[in-house]
């Protein structure tokens, strides 16, 4: 026994190192009009996330770390993609940066499955089309789209080149694309419309059916891991209608007791991080029941740093200073501000829904034009679209003040107020103390009578009109 103990060790380690090597893949490629000196590749919760270079020529050599099968992204510049990415097999893609979608090709291991996934992307943009003339239909014709779609996608499905068991995946996939599509159409329609359309009761009732508890779809399906958002919202609702005594904390607790998977688990308990914010007055205790519902020290210091947050962000404390670039020249502390209401707004140029509120903002600027409060919006664009920023400020003319703030969602400002989602909006008083982390959005309803409230508040200077 004691003499086999050597040959014993010996496979243990070439296992070991077998296993370190299996770990991790080579993921090449080249990247033609590219701009851009960095390719970033990452995960799905962005667990693992990494830069590596591209070189003059476009090449680039990424050694990523793939402890599972699953779609992975990687990002050049703004626009991002999915890849497949298989432990041990190694990817090589070639992509011209200026028709970035159409003209991935993959190569190496993985090509098949990556291929298939470009031509399965292209299909169903080819069939959405314009969203607007997809979406805002009768529900009637819409599921009839959509049933279209999937059909035409399964059909692709089959005569593809894909493995029986990838098939088998890519069809449970499709799926979830079909659900997600059917989950999304209230979304659309009422953006597009600006009223809801009529669904029957029952509607989302294939959303709250759906089986959380799959590992294999949380790494593979997009569309999955939004329905285990849109799963805890609408069986919250319904279960919390049916059970007015229920709260959102039990119904997460009951929920995920029987779960399995530890990242559907860790979606739900991330959905309660919405309760760490100004104007909870439960939130010490709040905290002390979500905390365990984390399994990940990850998951728990972001808790933890939205609890944290949320108690240096109560009404009438101090704000934390600023001091940024201003467009119109100079730098502008909040200090510079203090004598006014401050409303401020939070956005970049990349920013959709920011876009989309600036121009209920550049009309609440115009309407308090001459009143004792001060609008100020700050860009956190990265430093190489500062110029897009320069750009886009006198081109949206929203007016206000117009603040660039270069070290982004890392400066002390954006911290203290833990900004990660924009657009962001909060107020200050004359004095620069907190009013509200989170106020409401320029487009919404309650925007005025918020700062009406306050600007006629106690507390607020008055200033003669001589």
């Amino acid at each position: 026994m004691i003499a086999q103990l050597p040959t014993i060790l010996f496979f243990f380690l070439l296992s070991a190192c077998s296993t370190l090597k299996d770990s991790h893949i080579i993921f090449s490629g080249n990247v033609k009009n590219s701009v851009d000196e960095v390719i970033t590749v990452s995960n799905y919760n962005s667990t693992m996330r990494e830069d590596f270079p591209i070189d003059s020529a476009g090449n680039f050599k990424a050694n990523v770390k793939v402890n599972k099968d699953g779609y992975y992204f990687f990002k050049i510049g703004r626009p991002y993609s999915t890849v497949r990415f298989k432990k041990g097999k190694n990817v090589h893609v070639d992509i011209d940066a200026d028709n970035f979608f159409k003209s991935r090709q993959y190569s190496g291991e993985v090509s098949v499955e990556n291929n298939f996934s470009v031509k399965k992307s292209a299909l169903r943009s080819e069939f959405v089309g314009d969203p607007k003339d997809y979406f805002v239909v009768p529900l009637p014709e819409f599921l009839s789209k959509i049933k279209v779609t999937r059909d035409a996608v399964l059909e692709l499905i089959e005569k593809s080149s894909l493995s029986q068991e990838d098939k088998k995946l890519e069809k449970r996939i499709a799926e979830y694309d079909y659900l997600q599509t059917y989950n999304n159409y209230q979304k659309f329609y009422s953006y597009h419309k600006k009223t809801n359309a009529e669904l029957p009761d029952d509607y989302y009732q294939p959303i709250i059916d759906i089986n959380i508890d799959d590992d294999e779809m949380f790494r593979h399906s997009g569309a999955y891991r939004n329905l285990i958002v849109a799963n805890y919202r609408h069986a919250s609702k319904k279960a919390m209608s049916e059970d007015s005594s229920l709260t959102i904390i039990e119904f997460v607790k009951n929920k995920i007791s029987n779960v399995k998977s530890l990242d559907t688990r860790e979606q739900f308990a991330s959905m309660l991080m919405r309760k760490m914010k100004q104007g909870n007055d439960n939130i010490d205790d709040d905290y002390r029941q979500i905390m365990p519902l984390f399994t990940s020290d990850r998951m728990k210091r972001k808790l933890e740093a939205k609890y944290k947050s949320a108690l240096e962000t109560v009404s009438g404390k101090e704000s934390v200073d600023f001091n940024y670039e201003n467009f119109s020249g100079g730098q502008t502390s909040l200090k510079d501000l203090s004598g006014k209401l401050i409303y401020i707004d939070v956005w970049a140029t990349w920013c959709g829904p920011c876009l989309k509120e600036m121009p209920s903002l550049k009309k609440l600027i115009k309407d308090y034009k001459g009143k004792n409060v001060e609008f100020v919006s700050i860009s956190i664009d990265h430093k190489k679209d500062y110029e897009k920023w320069r750009k886009m400020v006198p081109e949206k003319n929203v007016g206000g003040v117009q603040l660039y703030d270069a070290e982004g969602l890392s400066s002390t400002f954006m911290k203290a107020f833990n900004v990660g989602l924009i657009p962001r909006f909060m107020m200050l008083d004359y004095k620069g103390k907190i009013i509200t982390a989170h106020a409401p959005r320029p487009s919404s309803d309650e925007v005025r009578g918020f700062i009406d409230k306050h600007l006629n508040g106690p507390g607020v200077m008055k200033f003669s009109s001589k």
